[in-house]
């Protein structure tokens, strides 16, 4: 078995800088639908993100079909709208993906075990603490645990991506508040603890996964088999 094929109860998170991937290598898989929307950005770089993301998911996922990339299709229907900028999905794959990028990183998750969620961002200031901030995203309980930490700022990022990963796992994004989703302190083990969706606590996986100095990130499965977290680079792929 190749190096980067799924193993039975993993989830690979697939690495990327923005500047990794050559443009030719991108505009040659990209559809041209994703390419204009990653062209809406103002800044380069986050057209560079936008871009990188949609090969990388690509890539990664025609590893494990053996089809090539550009043949990956992807549907990204919105469930409330009907537009194409949803949470991807690759119907009748077997295949759960998630995509984020964040600063210099971009990060692809891919499992079979069941809807999956990723988070990545760019934490430059992690130990500066947006107190007001934590009021709206954390609930009573996390937020008595965090006023002991010797680290709030750092903490409260790594709290921060575990719920965005648990909120991207779902579908839900952001139309659900934070505060009502409640993910274990910063210092222990990542689990989910409570939140108010009918699926059990024990059928959600969370773990912390690694994109470098100055960022944080999380993945998420919605499963109740042992998760495994294997992290892969982007030049695996080329």
């Amino acid at each position: 078995m190749a190096a980067d094929q799924l193993l039975d109860g993993e989830c690979q998170i697939w690495w990327a800088r923005p500047d990794q991937v050559p443009d030719d290598v991108l505009t040659a898989v990209v559809p041209e639908a994703e390419q204009r929307r990653a062209g809406r950005y103002r800044q380069r770089v986050d057209r560079q993100r936008s871009m990188v993301g949609a090969w990388l998911l690509r890539a990664a996922v025609a590893v494990q079909t053996g089809e090539r990339p550009g043949e990956i299709l992807v549907d990204r229907t919105c469930t409330d709208c009907g537009q194409q900028h949803g949470r991807p999905r690759l119907p009748a794959s077997g295949i759960e993906v998630s995509v984020s990028h964040a600063g210099e990183r971009v990060a692809v998750a891919v499992t079979r075990l069941g809807e999956v969620g990723v988070d990545v961002e760019f934490t430059p200031l992690a130990a500066h603490f947006d107190r007001e901030l934590a009021e709206n995203t954390l609930s009573s309980w996390e937020l008595a645990h965090l006023d002991g930490s010797a680290h709030p700022g750092a903490d409260f990022h790594r709290l921060w991506v575990r719920k965005e990963a648990l909120l991207k796992a779902t579908g839900h994004g952001l139309r659900m508040p934070m505060s009502r989703i409640e993910v274990s302190p910063a210092d222990q083990p990542p689990t989910l603890v409570s939140w108010p969706l009918d699926i059990p606590v024990d059928h959600v996986r969370l773990a912390m996964v690694n994109p470098g100095p100055r960022h944080q990130a999380a993945v998420a499965v919605l499963t109740s088999e042992p998760l495994t977290v294997r992290e892969l680079d982007a030049d695996l792929l080329r």
